[in-house]
């Protein structure tokens, strides 16, 4: 009985480890593993979503119905799969190829047993039918088997029972879409009501009328200052006047009244002088409805209607009467008209003539303007004519301010002015004089002509200007010594791809310019570095220019690197994170010896890290240890015993999207090597610090674990 219970305990051991053993143990898995190009033969990006239905392996293991998605980066394709062609109940997989917002084709996989990985061919199956736990394309997608699509489609708008082709669509009053009633020329307002357009029953609206280029009308003589518009700007402000090509501004060089125009002192035209206008009108704003009252018809040309005009409408002395509106007498008489003669007289004449304003004018054959003129000295009152004209050969320009004191030599014959060897001169060599050498002459502020040589100076031996100063010591020195001096050059509206300024040889060819849109070209630039900032600073993008040409350079501020192009590719440019010497540990427990730190938003997905650290025992040699840390993982770890004074680490991180995968390799002083992979998931977004450490396995005096050097060079993510 006591043997029989024991066989007992012992058979259902066994065939408890026996049903422990089948659950733990998963299916056998096949790698598929494939490199996808697209047609133009660069490599596919996306990503691969793989469905299927559930099936059973040979061992009866159940595969449930679901989904995977992988990501295929630079055409790498790599998935492992429960294989599908030795199942019981029958299997495929449904792969569709996700890319540039859209499934860009789709394929049915049957997945065979394998040890080893195989290619996208071998698993692709040209026309799989549906069995057991198969899966194909669909042929059609009912409403419900797309989720959300019925929540979606409620919430759209319906087609109501007004609904009518080719006309404008309103929402009734129960949300649904139906059109708009009324005639075809007719206007729709917002609340989706029609009504006849403004402007007319065509649907056509009479908006503000524009005037270009218009003359106004008036003398342009120098002394006229009153000028009429064809039409009245509205709004005023509208307006634009030019006289000569120079804008005038409303208030402070004219003011405007309706469509006439009235200049201010100061911006009178002279003659010759061209004024040019532009401005808005308002809108015509015709009635487009049926006219009423005393009118008849529609508009815009209603009639008056019949019966509104009588004879008490008119003046007795108008001669009108009701039944024609004809004349009943002669309301005018040619008795005091003037004749063709006379009216030809009256050209030229100024004024309106009457009995006292009498004229007798060039248009009058029997005259001649033939004049002696009379003798007068040059400075008389004759020449007190300040009205504003063109200077002409001869004339006198007088400044219109307080009276110029002029300075002379001395008179010589004919009263002209004398020079310094007294020789007779003409009289613009002496009207001017008394300025010192060098001084540039200026009206002032009080509109006198003055000098200042020290703010303003010419050195005509050595053709040099002074502006602000009076230093002389380049061909043009700009220098504002009591307040701030500035340079301006701005590009002119015709500018185009002419440059804003450029440095020139002797023989006229260019050497440096400065492009039209801010660009820079020259043979070299040498900068000068401080302790305030550094020689070159670029602000950066946070994405690569679109446009870039071999030899171009720039700062992407988004991965944290700078970039070139050349031979039709853009490269970046390694960074070395650090480089220094380490320090020593002589005790017996571990210290940090070494440690570069990795800022936060630095490493970027598809970034490498390589790692390199050099390490020796010092001193009487005692057994002892280094490890490495990457944030929080460990790098390697190493006890050194007899012989292992030196040890070498070289490490890589390649940073992707899920963390970092890490590859080392360290070899001491006897030629042992070790390498080792490991994953690691420390956030590399946040930053994360290299961290070397290293103690003795016993203490002595003068030994200790250094670090000779460390170094840590990035090399950024780059597609091509």
């Amino acid at each position: 009985m006591r043997g029989w219970k024991l066989w007992t305990c012992v058979f259902h051991f066994m065939l408890f480890g026996l049903i422990a053993e089948r659950a733990i143990a998963g299916p056998p898995l096949t790698t598929i593993q494939d490199v996808i190009y697209k047609a133009d033969g660069t490599r596919f990006n996306g990503v691969a979503y793989i469905e299927w239905k559930s099936f059973q392996t040979p061992n009866q293991v159940p595969i449930g119905t679901q989904s995977l998605t992988i990501a295929i980066v630079d055409g790498n394709l790599k998935v492992r799969l429960v294989p599908t062609t030795n199942s019981s109940t029958g299997g495929y997989y449904y792969v569709r190829y996700h890319s540039d917002g859209r499934i860009q084709f789709s394929e049915m996989w049957a997945v065979p047993p394998s040890s080893t990985s195989i290619n996208l061919a071998t698993v692709r199956a040209a026309a799989a039918q549906q069995n057991g736990g198969g899966i194909l394309a669909p042929a059609a997608l009912t409403i419900s088997e797309v989720t959300g699509l019925a929540e979606e489609l409620a919430a759209r708008p319906v087609r109501g029972l007004g609904y009518v082709a080719n006309r404008t669509i309103r929402t009734g009053a129960t949300g649904a879409l139906e059109a708009v009633t009324g005639n075809l020329t007719d206007c729709v307002r917002v609340d989706g009501t029609s009504a006849p357009c403004e402007g007319g029953g065509g649907g056509t609206y009479t908006g503000p009328g524009f005037v270009d280029g218009e003359t106004p009308s008036g003398l342009v003589n120098g002394s006229n200052t009153v000028f009429s518009l064809s039409s009245q700007p509205s709004p005023a402000l509208s307006l634009e006047l030019y006289r000569n090509g120079v804008y005038l501004t409303q208030g402070v060089d004219y003011s405007l009244s309706a469509n006439s125009i009235t200049m201010l002192s100061g911006a009178t035209p002279s003659s010759g002088d061209i004024l040019t206008a532009r401005y808005r009108t308002a809108a015509a704003g015709n009635p487009t409805s049926t006219a009423g009252g005393a009118l008849t018809g529609s508009y815009p040309n209603p009639q008056i209607a019949a019966g509104v005009i009588s004879n008490a409408n008119i003046a007795s002395v108008a001669g009108i009467v009701e039944s024609k509106l004809a004349l009943n007498f002669p309301t005018h008489t040619s008795a005091n008209d003037p004749s063709a003669g006379e009216k030809a007289a009256l050209s030229g004449t100024a004024g309106a003539p009457s009995a006292t304003n009498k004229y007798v004018t060039t248009s009058d054959g029997r005259l001649t303007d033939a004049r002696t003129p009379l003798a007068h000295p040059l400075l008389s009152v004759n020449h007190s004519d300040t009205t504003a004209a063109t200077v002409a050969r001869g004339d006198l320009i007088v400044g219109q301010g307080a009276s110029a004191s002029w300075t002379k030599l001395g008179l010589g014959s004919a009263g002209r002015c004398l020079t310094s060897n007294g020789v007779d001169a003409i009289w613009n060599t002496c009207l001017y004089t008394g300025f010192q050498a060098g001084a540039i002459p200026f009206v002032n502020a009080s509109g006198i002509l003055s000098e200042n040589i020290f703010q303003l100076r010419w050195d005509g031996s050595n053709r040099r200007l002074s502006v602000g100063s009076s230093l002389a010591d380049a061909t043009a020195n700009i220098h504002d010594q009591a307040g701030a001096t500035g340079l301006i050059v701005r590009s002119g509206t015709a500018q185009g791809n002419g440059p804003l300024t450029r440095w020139q040889t002797p023989a006229g060819v260019d050497l440096a310019t400065i492009q039209a849109d801010g660009a820079m070209t020259g043979l070299a630039v040498q900068v000068s570095p401080t302790v305030a900032r550094a020689p070159w600073r670029d602000a950066g993008l946070s994405a690569d220019p679109a446009s870039r040409v071999d030899g171009d350079s720039w700062y992407n501020s988004g991965v944290k690197a700078r970039k070139t192009h050349q031979a039709g590719q853009t490269h970046t440019t390694s960074q070395v994170i650090c480089a220094e010497e380490g320090s020593a540990n002589g005790t017996t427990t571990a210290q940090v010896i070494a440690a570069c730190a990795v800022p936060a938003g630095f490493l970027q997905a598809g970034d490498r890290l390589e790692v390199m650290v050099d390490a020796e025992q010092v001193g009487p040699f005692i057994p002892w240890n280094l490890r490495v840390q990457w944030g929080s993982t460990e790098l390697m770890q190493r006890a050194m015993g007899a012989g292992d004074i030196s040890l070498a680490v070289r490490g890589q991180a390649a940073v992707h999207s899920s963390g970092t995968t890490l590859s080392t390799q360290h070899f001491n002083s006897t030629g042992a090597t070790i390498t080792s992979v490991a994953p690691a998931s420390d956030p590399f977004q946040a930053g994360l610090s290299l961290v070397v450490s290293g103690w003795l396995n016993a203490p002595a005096a003068g030994a200790s674990a250094v670090v000779r050097n460390i170094t840590v060079i990035r090399h950024p993510a780059q597609v091509n």
